[in-house]
Formats: structure tokens, sequence, C-alpha cells
């Protein structure tokens, strides 16, 4: 072996040599030879070592590290949102969830406030109380049953959407739902609220306070609001602010609220997002 080494080594010299005769001036008869004895050397390594097994084909690491945070940008933001109206319903889906909160409370009607104001002024606020009471009480029945709108609504959400959401305002994820929603949300939730206000009894209790004011004011006779309509938008309303709240909650404190992916993607927005 090390005699066909030098042959292989006087071959190589000799093939220099001739190369330098018969290159360009501006190329180095030294370059020739290492480029021909670095070729000898590679050919001896490539005979003697064995091929090693090829490795199977990877992306690029930064390919890699970019898809794992898309997948976790949406899977975070998606555990936030279904947190957030998990814990929305169990706050105003329960008895006094709407009636006892000052920030949801669905009020009387502004066209029928001059009914109200009467009825109190004859001592007969309690008539009032009750048609008030009756709308709240058909909002908390109404509000646990329409999780499944929204977990669809979740569902259809875009890596476009996660991304504004993570990056939006501290109320970016609710203002999603009121815009990818919309009337669609009013138009599914309405007739669960309905079912709701009928077992309430909103418009036995409307009607027994219309009757005793309408004789002393003719623009409560002849207003007739739409009760299903109204309690729908409020329980909306309401249903937005606490949401709100709660994803603000989420985003000032993500370790203390969150499930681990949702630790990660709002504990650590910056680097997330510098990848």
């Amino acid at each position: 072996m090390k005699n066909l080494f030098r042959s292989f080594l006087i071959m190589a010299l000799c093939l220099a040599v001739f190369a330098a005769l018969s290159a360009p001036a501006h190329a180095s008869w030294l370059d020739s030879l290492k480029s021909i004895f670095g070729g000898a050397q590679q050919q001896e390594r490539v005979s003697t070592e064995p091929t090693p097994a090829k490795a199977p084909e990877q992306k690029p690491a930064s390919t890699q590290a970019q898809t794992l945070t898309t997948l976790e940008m949406t899977g975070g933001i998606k555990d936030a949102l279904i947190q957030a109206v998990n814990v929305t319903v169990s706050q105003l889906g329960r008895q006094d969830g709407f009636l006892g909160n000052d920030l949801v409370r669905i009020p009387m009607p502004q066209r029928l406030v001059q009914a109200e104001q009467l009825l109190r002024k004859m001592g007969q606020g309690y008539l009032a109380d009750q048609f008030i009471e009756s709308m709240n009480r058909a909002a908390e029945t109404a509000i646990p049953k329409v999780t499944g709108i929204f977990a669809d609504a979740i569902s259809a959400m875009s890596i476009e959407d996660a991304a504004k959401i993570l990056t939006g305002p501290q109320n970016a994820a609710t203002e999603y739902f009121r815009d990818k929603t919309g009337q669609a949300l009013f138009a599914q939730i309405q007739p669960i609220v309905q079912q709701a206000t009928d077992k309430a009894q909103v418009t036995h209790y409307y009607k027994l306070m219309v009757d005793r004011t309408q004789a002393f004011s003719p623009l409560v006779a002849s207003f007739t609001p739409d009760l299903d309509s109204f309690v729908t938008e409020k329980a909306l309303d309401g249903f937005f602010v606490i949401m709100a709240v709660e994803e603000q909650k989420i985003r000032q404190d993500p370790v203390a609220r969150g499930t681990d992916l949702i630790k990660k993607v709002f504990g650590n927005i910056g680097s997330i997002l510098s990848k």
C-alpha cells in the first residue's frame, strides 16, 4: 500500500509540473499541486472510510422553530379564549349573575323609564322590579346554552386572527368575537333567549307594569317593545363586558390564570414574536 501511494505521489508531482507549464501565466504550479494532492487525499479517505448512513432529511432549524411558534401561538390564543368563555359563562349563567352585577345588570328599557317612575311614585315599584328581574333571569338562563356557538367561532380562528389577538389591545380577543360573529351570533342566540324570557314570564310582568301606568302615560301604552331582542342584545353586551375583564386578567397574569400553553404564549410574547 505504501509503495502504491508513493507511486501515486510521484505521478501527481509530474502532473503538477506539466500543469504549471501548460497553465496561464497567472496560475501557480503550487496551486495546481495542492489541488491535485488534495484530491488524492480526499480519494484516499473515500476509499478507506466507510460511507456513513444518510441522515433523514430535515427542515432547516429556523423553519421548524417558526412552525412551532405558529402552532403554539394559535393554540395558546384558543386556550385563552376557551378559558375566558368558560369563566364568563360560569359567572353570568347562575342566580344573580346578571341581576347582582352592576356591570351587566339589564336595566329598564329607556322608553319604559317613565312607567317605572310612575309606578314608584304610586308605591308599586315592585312591578318594575319584577319586570327587571325577569329580564335578568332570562339572560342568566340563556347564557350557559350558548357555549357551543362560541366554541365554533374559536375553532374557525385562523393563524392571522390569532396573531392579531396576541399583539392587539387588552380586549382584542373579545373584539374578535364581536367582529367575527356579529349579527349571526345575535340570530343564533335570540331563540334561546326567547325561550328563557317565556320561562321567566318577562312579557307577563311587562304587561302588568304597562296596565298600571298607561292611563297616566299615553306614550307607555303606544310603545310595544321587542323584549326578546332587547334582552338578547343586553345579554350579549354583558357577556362581552365580563369576557373582556377575564381576558385582561389572563394577559396581565398568565402564570396564575392559564394553562401551560397560555403561560408560554402570553408570558413570552416578545421572545415568541422575535423568532
